[in-house]
């Protein structure tokens, strides 16, 4: 098993290698196509920049939705947190991320990560729906049957887990995950609620893809698009890099095909989809966040998290990957 020094070493190793094959390929690429100032000035680009903030907002509105179930706390709040969360999770780790929203919200850290994955659940779980009604896709059948499981049958779900995360030492990070999973699943009005936030946020995500796609004369089919955000989140929070970069392009590229053209597709859809609220993040952060947290007792206290979870369980902190890899 891998030390803590040697997973750091091989996060940062593979951050910064696909980091840089990322820029290569976007640069090499671009540096192929004659691109217009036409296209870079496209009405396209500028309705997908404004899908991808109206996107960010109902991401945020979502999460807000659950999160109501565990503490009280108002949109404002939610929103620099989720804003400061997202530019760590790209600066330091995802634990700094997730430390950030409990330290400004002011809730436990194990039940914040989970209401915050309900919500990447839910667009996954509206996700699969869609694509089994619009492309018959029976793979995300079983995808939404899944999700669908983990949110009607939570109960019975984790009690058969027990005996197994008690094994690996993860009882007691996994009841306190349960108890903010349950409170965020626990009233059918915000779960519809949520859901309903959830499709709007798919299709408009698509769009965002949809109208990147435009503005360089590509034209993506509604399915495909799709497809191509649910690759993307997925990816995105398997390899675990700061923000999913790489991941993120390679389940664009996955669903729309893997050329020159789409690769600066695949990354200008990302960079207004997500990346871009990193930087506005880092504002957010040092203006209105850093004040009552400071940098100090955030940096000791998620090193701390990240130790606790790898004492508690082998697997590290795959939970917090998950949740910058799709919307940090």
């Amino acid at each position: 098993m891998l030390s803590q020094r040697k997973k750091k070493l091989l996060t940062a190793t593979l951050t910064i290698g696909i980091t840089a094959y990322l820029i290569y390929r976007v640069y090499s690429e671009a540096s192929k196509i004659e691109i217009r100032s036409s296209q870079l000035l496209s009405p396209y680009l500028f309705l997908a920049l404004l899908l991808g903030i109206a996107g960010y907002l109902i991401y945020t509105t979502l999460w807000h939705i659950y999160l109501t179930h565990l503490v009280d706390v108002e949109f404002k709040r939610v929103l620099l947190a989720n804003l400061s969360g997202t530019y760590l999770s790209f600066s330091f780790n995802a634990a700094i991320g997730t430390l950030i929203k409990v330290k400004f919200i002011g809730a436990s850290y194990f039940q914040v990560l989970a209401t915050n994955l309900a919500g990447v659940a839910t667009e996954l779980m509206v996700g699969s729906a869609m694509l089994v009604f619009l492309m018959h896709d029976w793979g995300a059948l079983l995808t939404f049957l899944f999700f669908l499981l983990t949110f009607i049958a939570d109960n019975r779900v984790y009690h058969v887990l027990v005996p197994v995360l008690s094994r690996i030492r993860a009882g007691g990070i996994s009841e306190e995950f349960y108890a903010g999973w349950h409170a965020a699943r626990s009233r059918a009005d915000r779960v519809l609620a949520a859901l309903i936030l959830g499709a709007l946020l798919i299709l408009i995500n698509a769009g965002v893809l949809m109208s990147v796609g435009m503005a360089f004369g590509i034209s993506i089919p509604l399915g495909d698009a799709i497809k191509a955000i649910l690759y993307s989140t997925v990816l995105g929070s398997v390899l675990g890099t700061p923000g999913g970069i790489g991941g993120n392009e390679l389940g664009v590229l996955m669903a729309i095909g893997n050329t020159g053209l789409n690769v600066l597709i695949a990354f200008t859809f990302k960079f207004l989809n997500q990346y871009l609220f990193a930087l506005v993040g880092a504002v957010a952060f040092y203006r209105s966040v850093l004040t009552e947290v400071g940098v100090k007792d955030l940096t000791d206290e998620g090193k701390g998290k990240l130790d606790e979870s790898h004492e508690r369980s082998p697997e590290g902190s795959g939970e917090e990957n998950k949740e910058a890899g799709s919307r940090a």
